[in-house]
């Protein structure tokens, strides 16, 4: 039982956490104690310290947190913490503490995967109430499973339910009306030589039958558009934007994490303020807060979604709004710009700010400057499953930084593996300044290492292998060229010729590249 401090501040830890998160959750505790605090004191100091995000947690949340209920996956909490209460000369002595007891952790919970539960004190339990167990652990399956199938047939209901309210719309609307952006792209089909000329914010002539748009709106939708579409290298700028707030979000080198499925709810929410942040100044934008950007003299407002379902709120009706998802599952990206109307939102509403979602309808008028558009790969993520495992068991098998890059070079070969990577599995941030050493030891077992200094680029092609890019690594087990190796790639390396090497290709030390350097 966890001593308790004014009238019984602590309660007793959570009995299912790991060792190394029960030595977090004191260590934490102890910070509270030493700083005279407590937990609504604690909580407003880390309001006060984080005005821009992420939000930290709910003084019961909070609460929950220090009795390790949900901790292991909120790293940045922690690392709030010690910032907010410990010494300063003490913070970076605490931080190395968390790491090393987050790494324990996930070793620990990889361990136990392919462990079988076993059945506690199964001897001593009377056969009825082994029988009441299995049936209970039965029901609780047959449950889940009709919890689920209701899950799908409601979503399936709410598609039927947006399709139905999109045709009933386009029977009771002019053709024109129901599309304004059809109906500009009509005009603009009546002047000739048109099609060159972009569409700039000013009052559309009227034309017999054919649709005017109101000063605000549709015209607005376009000159964002080519506002857009004039920012140099906008598609690479957006991705590489894009990939850098799930990053920094995830904080890999510091937390061990690489998939937004294991962040918490408050660290979710922040990604969408991080990107917005953060595309503005890759877009070279005016400074400014909240989710309001200024293109093309226009007001617009950024909506970001990690799926497929934005929130649009009463206010934004009738304005034009930026429409931004990611999916670091499927690595692609989406943008695309709509004015919203009220026939774009599902009908709907249960929450008290009348906040209600963009349905398929206004999915389908939006003007998509770039869909599915390729976003770099989270290396981690998309190993394959039994290869992520080695390697995640590898890096929390515990020595050093270097040998735990090593491990990951030996692993993962003949793709790309970026800095992120490394410094989550090396869980340091200047990972990038060790891969020498792995270079070095890795060399003497065949395994070459490349970057895209110096020839690594040009032997990586002369082997048919990846070529890395700024921030990338490529490795590959190589052996020296003979008469059965045929006419496979292959690279000349201090004079003689190397090919990448099979399964029955014995291990050769590779030729320093890097000597003199």
């Amino acid at each position: 039982m966890e001593r308790r401090r004014r009238g019984g501040q602590w309660s007793a830890l959570d009995p299912e956490l790991s060792k190394p998160m029960q030595d977090i959750v004191r260590l934490l505790r102890n910070l509270v104690d030493g700083s005279g605090l407590r937990l609504k004191g604690v909580q407003q100091r880390l309001l006060d310290q984080h005005r821009e995000g992420p939000r930290p947690p709910s003084y019961d949340v909070l609460s929950r947190r220090l009795r390790g209920e949900g901790l292991q996956n909120n790293a940045w909490l922690i690392n709030a913490i010690i910032e907010a209460l410990a010494e300063p000369e003490h913070r970076n002595v605490l931080a190395e503490k968390v790491r090393q007891h987050l790494l324990d952790a996930r070793a620990a919970r990889v361990s136990s995967r392919g462990q079988a539960p076993q059945e506690s004190h199964q001897e001593t339990e009377s056969p009825e109430l082994l029988e009441v167990l299995r049936e209970n652990r039965e029901l609780n399956k047959v449950t889940q499973r009709l919890e689920r199938r209701l899950a799908r047939k409601d979503r399936e209901l709410q598609v039927l339910r947006e399709q139905l309210e999109a045709v009933s719309h386009r029977a009771a609307t002019p053709q024109h009306a129901a599309d304004p952006l059809q109906a500009i792209r009509d005009v603009r089909k009546q002047i000739p030589g048109s099609d060159s000329l972009t569409l700039v914010s000013r009052p559309v002539p009227e034309t017999d039958g054919v649709y005017s748009p109101p000063s605000s709106s549709p015209s607005d939708v376009l000159a964002v558009a080519d506002a857009l579409r004039d920012i140099r290298g906008l598609e690479a700028a957006t991705a590489n934007t894009l990939r850098d707030a799930f990053d920094a979000v995830l904080d890999g080198a510091r937390t061990g994490r690489f998939d937004v499925a294991t962040l918490g709810t408050t660290e979710k929410v922040y990604i969408a303020t991080k990107i917005i942040h953060m595309l503005r100044e890759a877009w070279g934008l005016p400074p400014g807060s909240g989710t309001g950007l200024t293109i093309g003299n226009r007001r617009v407002t950024l909506k970001v979604s990690l799926g497929r379902t934005w929130v649009i709120a009463p206010d934004d009706v009738g304005t034009v709004c930026l429409l931004v998802t990611a999916d670091d599952q499927r690595s692609r990206w989406s943008l695309g710009l709509i004015r919203i109307e009220p026939e774009h939102l599902i009908r709907e509403v249960s929450n008290r700010d009348r906040k209600r979602m963009l349905s398929a309808a206004g999915r389908q008028a939006a003007l998509w400057i770039f869909q599915d558009a390729p976003l770099p790969e989270n290396t981690l993520l998309h190993l394959p499953e039994d290869l992520r495992e080695s390697v995640i068991t590898s890096a929390t098998s515990g020595g050093s930084s270097s040998s735990r890059i090593s491990g990951l070079f030996k692993l993962v070969q003949g793709r790309l593996i970026n800095h992120t990577a490394l410094c989550t599995i090396a869980m340091r941030q200047d990972a990038g300044r060790r891969v020498r050493q792995a270079q070095n030891a890795l060399r003497r077992e065949g395994i070459l290492v490349l970057s895209s200094m110096g020839a690594g680029p040009e032997i990586a092609r002369s082997l048919g292998l990846p070529e890395p890019r700024t921030g990338e690594w490529v490795s590959q087990r190589i052996t020296r060229l003979r008469p059965e190796h045929a006419e496979s790639p292959s690279v000349t390396l201090s004079g003689e010729e190397w090919t990448v090497a099979g399964p029955d290709d014995p291990v050769e030390a590779i030729p320093d590249l890097y000597a003199g350097r």
